[in-house]
Parts: C-alpha cells; structure tokens; sequence
C-alpha cells in the first residue's frame, strides 16, 4: 500500500519534470539563413580564386563587405542573406590562377522576407522565399533557382551556377 508521504513525493516528482521541461531552451545553434551555391554543368569544381561581395550601401556600392575571400578549389559557398532588404546584391570576382586576369559578375537576388519565430528566449531569425535571380554574364553562364525556401536547415543548394568554360 502507497503511504501519504510516496504519493506526495511521486507528485513533487512529476511537477518537477514539468517544470523543467517548459524551461528548457530549444533555440538551433544555427539560426542564421544562408543562400546555397552550387557548381552545376561543364565546370563543377572551381580552378580561378573568387571573392564575393556585397555593397554595404545601395547608394554609394563603391563601400562594400567582403563576404568569402580567395575562395579555391571547391564546388559549393554559402552566402548570408539579408534580414531587412527585398533584393540581396552580391559581387563575384574570379582571378584566373594562370594569367591573374579579372572578371567580375553582378547577382541580384529578389526575395521575399519572413520573420520566424521559435520562442522568446532565441534570437530572431528571417526566412527567406527567393522570387528571381538576375545576373551578368561574364564569367557566369547562368543561374538556376534550384530551391526557393532559404531557412537554417535546408540540405539542398539554393541555386545551380553554370559558368562559362575558360577553354572556349
């Protein structure tokens, strides 16, 4: 026979557990959206070095934030994507590793923002729903929206990135 004491006891226990459970922060560690990049036909891994960059003013690009800096031998780059504006500017700059040549491509990438909320305790977090992609086409072939929803979790790449065979 359960006495007072136990029954009193296995309730503390259960309450306790309770409690404990909605105080437990689940905020991701990773909670910041990235734009996914892959090589995609011809050329899947890339030979030249790039830069990517972005104008940390609209109205005067000449000021800008460099975002990946002498990025080689590698088929995919990740890039931040804004939380306040409707179009993300980026700015690739390929250096042939063999003539030091430069050729700079523009991305401009329309999309809408979405604010996401996990709980109070985690910091905010903005999704992103990508609407169009457009670009130069000087060292880039072209671009393919691949995967529309940009948020922290997202395993398959964003955009496919065709660039233009050196050898032709």
């Amino acid at each position: 026979m359960i006495t007072e004491k136990a029954k009193a006891l296995v309730v503390a226990m259960i309450a306790g557990l309770g409690l404990s459970a909605c105080s437990s922060i689940d905020c991701p560690l990773n909670n910041r959206t990235y734009a996914s990049f892959k090589l995609a036909g011809d050329v899947t891994k890339l030979v030249d070095t790039l830069t990517v960059s972005t104008p940390r003013n609209i109205d005067n690009p000449e000021e800008d934030t460099v975002l990946i800096n002498r990025l080689v031998d590698t088929d995919s780059l990740s890039l931040p994507m804004s939380y306040q504006r409707t179009e993300d500017i980026y700015i690739f700059t390929f250096v042939q590793k063999d003539t030091e040549l430069k050729t700079i491509d523009t991305l401009w990438v329309s999309k809408e923002n979405e604010p996401h909320f996990e709980s109070v305790d985690c910091n905010p977090v903005m999704f992103h729903t990508i609407k169009d992609v457009r670009f130069t086409q000087r060292a880039i072939d072209d671009i393919k929206v691949n995967y529309n929803k940009v948020t922290y979790n997202d395993a398959k790449a964003h955009f496919l990135i065709y660039l233009k065979n050196r050898g032709n």
